[in-house]
């Protein structure tokens, strides 16, 4: 593996984990080394069958955040220097408080006691500092996380990811071809998951991404715009073209049923589409789409409807 293919391929690894261990603890506030050791295992598989089957585009990946999260290794890096550095003082003055010998004066243990107590306090104070600088390194992980373009369960680009794409679209004075807009709902998602329970609906939300990435070609791009709604943006097209795959999406949905513990899941889609025009905004375009969407559902769902 090439040298700029390491840490997109760690990251995607490490998301991979995070769910696994936030799903162990949910259940249990202990896991034990083998238990660990399985997740591991786990996640490793999920992140090579992903990388083999082409789901994980690392290209698209190569400098996602990377200059943030550089910035933010140097600055732990400072920071823990910092501290041992500190902390180096404050032993070389325990030492030195130590090493005071004079044969002709008796023991002051007052100044003894005195000196090892501002001792204490100066360590004290800088393990408090320390632990207020990495929790604000880990907000700032936290806020890079929303910001990075994989959502962690579909694989698909997140919402960040959409907005920052079209927002790069609008910035310029002439669309150079049409974009189409589909905004896609699961229907009757609730049922799903009261039936079958969460994971089923994590499931079935996995199944759809898959079957969106396929059906789709190379230049379009699939969002999970939130819970169980996507967008798909459909490049270089006409409106002919855009309502050809969103039927195709809904057949594909409809006559294929994700599998959950040997039972079938019956899924169709709501679909709402719009074309972006150049002087749209990003709330137009949602507000839009939404429109169709919400026309879609009403009407019987698993369906197309259009707002222009």
């Amino acid at each position: 593996m090439e040298h700029n293919q390491i840490n997109p391929f760690l990251y995607h690894f490490c998301k991979e984990l995070s769910i696994h261990l936030e799903s162990v603890g949910n259940r249990q506030a202990t896991i034990a080394p083998a238990e660990f050791a399985e997740l591991v295992s786990t996640a490793t598989h999920e992140v090579l069958e992903a990388y083999a089957s082409g789901e994980i585009d690392l290209q698209a990946y190569r400098n996602t955040a990377a200059d943030e999260y550089k910035e933010l290794a140097i600055k732990s890096i400072d920071s823990y220097a910092l501290t041992n550095k500190q902390i180096g003082k404050i032993t070389e003055e325990q030492a030195s408080l130590l090493d005071e010998k004079n044969p002709d004066t008796l023991i002051n243990f007052e100044k003894i006691t005195e000196k090892f107590n501002d001792i204490q306090n100066h360590l004290s104070d800088e393990v408090t500092r320390a632990n207020e600088v990495i929790h604000t390194l880990l907000e700032q992980v936290k806020n890079l996380e929303v910001k990075t373009s994989l959502d962690p369960l579909t694989k698909t680009y997140n919402r960040y990811a959409l907005h920052e794409h079209l927002r790069a679209v609008l910035e310029k004075d002439k669309l150079d071809f049409d974009i189409f807009t589909l905004m896609i709902d699961v229907d009757n998602f609730k049922l799903i998951n009261d039936q079958y329970g969460h994971i089923a609906g994590d499931k079935v939300l996995i199944f759809l991404a898959k079957v969106f990435k396929k059906a789709l070609r190379d230049g379009d791009r699939v969002y999970r715009f939130g819970g169980e709604e996507f967008i798909i943006l459909l490049n270089r097209t006409d409106l002919e073209g855009a309502q050809l795959v969103a039927e195709r999406l809904l057949t594909l949905c409809r006559n294929n049923k994700p599998l959950f513990q040997n039972k079938q899941i019956s899924v169709t889609l709501s679909i709402g589409m719009t074309k972006i025009i150049e002087k749209d905004t990003i709330d137009t375009i949602i507000e839009r789409s939404d429109t169709a969407l919400y026309r879609a559902k009403n009407s019987g769902k698993d369906r197309l409807e259009m707002e222009f």
